[in-house]
């Protein structure tokens, strides 16, 4: 199927679809996870994370820094009183 030709093509593969032989044999195949690979795991995404929160952190935090003293100002010299 292309954009120039609306015919359908062959419909899209499912889940249930036979996968074949090796695969059902991977499919029964069930190994034990050491628990010093999921803390890995675990922290390494935690670190991500973690630097992904500070670098939002840095990006937000001068202009909020900025706002509040642009507010300030205006509120001094511009006569409004804070409540």
């Amino acid at each position: 199927m292309t954009p120039d030709d609306p015919t359908p093509g062959p419909p899209p593969a499912t889940d249930d679809a036979d996968t074949g032989e090796p695969i059902g044999e991977l499919r029964g195949l069930s190994l034990t996870v050491d628990e010093r690979f999921r803390g890995r795991v675990r922290g390494r995404i935690e670190r991500r994370l973690l630097a992904g929160d500070l670098a939002g952190l840095l990006w937000t935090s001068p202009v909020l820094v900025a706002i509040e003293f642009l507010r300030v100002s205006f509120e001094l010299f511009g006569g409004r009183k804070r409540p």
